[in-house]
């Protein structure tokens, strides 16, 4: 009798060489649009396994690196995307009489009419594919800039809006760096030297900023991190800023006071400085300073006061 058992690697996961099949309606067409979404696709060389392991989804995402002999190994992560608008499939998923898959936005797009048969969509689960969605664990998006993490596929979004290893862009606009926040430390400290203003945290910070100068950098002595001062000249005088250059999912907020002064008059700031992942264009962030005109010295300059405290 033929050995109809999957191939299995030394390791012991079993290996599934073309999922596809098990996609009803999926064509050489779908495979050619699919090619086109490389923005939407996972690594090539990333794997999507199936966790079999026993006990619930929390203990299994807390235990670590996985045992080999646990996982299914899906070589084609395509296996879970919606075969109508391609982007990956999530609870709940449905499919017509006879069997093609859709996800619930394309069950209304579509009218509960299968583009594939014309038969009725929208109405019988696939729990099948439900179950295996649920058991999937991928890699990070942000694997090549440090995270280790395998993450339950139902999970991930929330994971990668909260990853420490989220991509930040060297502030400089002729620098095309871009890493984690810790090796963006490393980079900057190294590579331009004497382009940010040293400083510590709960310490003031006197900074002389032309009128028309758009940022100033400064950059953390002890743990390196970056903040930038914006600064966009407006109709009413100049409107500053700080952030932070870091993921939204910086461990602690940080907050700052910035003052400037002009023959006798005062306009102050206390704030939180917002994380973004590059230097910003212009003044969109939440919060900022308005200087009014009349608060430029003779030089050209405004006379600023900042002190960043580690809260």
């Amino acid at each position: 009798m033929a050995n109809t058992s999957a191939p299995r690697d030394p390791m012991g996961s079993v290996k599934v060489l073309d999922c596809d099949a098990l996609l009803l309606g999926s064509t050489p067409s779908t495979k050619k649009r699919r090619s086109t979404r490389q923005d939407q696709r996972e690594e090539a060389s990333s794997k999507v396994i199936i966790d079999r392991s026993k006990g619930d989804s929390g203990s299994a995402q807390a235990s670590g690196d996985p045992d080999p002999s646990n996982f299914l190994t899906l070589t084609d992560p395509d296996l879970l995307d919606c075969p109508i608008c391609f982007n990956n499939l999530s609870i709940p998923v449905f499919q017509c009489l006879n069997g093609h898959l859709a996800c619930s936005s394309c069950c209304t797009k579509v009218r509960n009419k299968c583009p594939s048969c014309s038969s009725t969509i929208g109405h019988n689960r696939c729990r099948a594919i439900e179950k295996i969605i649920e058991s999937v664990r991928t890699s990070c998006r942000n694997k090549k800039y440090g995270c280790a993490e395998m993450v339950f596929r139902c999970k991930k979004r929330d994971h990668e809006d909260m990853c420490n290893y989220a991509p930040c862009s060297c502030p400089l606009p002729d620098c095309d760096f871009i890493g984690c926040s810790p090796d963006l430390s490393v980079h900057f400290s190294t590579e331009h030297p004497d382009s940010a203003k040293p400083f510590c945290y709960n310490n003031r910070i006197p900074i002389s900023l032309e009128l028309q100068q758009k940022y100033f950098i400064l950059q953390e002595e002890q743990e390196g991190t970056i903040f930038v001062l914006n600064n966009e000249v407006q109709n009413l005088g100049n409107v500053i800023n700080v952030c932070c250059i870091a993921p939204s999912s910086a461990k602690r907020g940080v907050s700052y006071e910035l003052i400037t002064t002009n023959k006798g008059r005062l306009v102050k700031l206390l704030s939180f400085a917002e994380h973004v992942c590059g230097r910003v264009e212009n003044t969109s962030l939440k919060s900022f300073l308005m200087v009014p005109g009349d608060f430029v010295g003779s030089c050209g300059q405004l006379e600023l006061e900042l002190r960043i405290f580690d809260t």
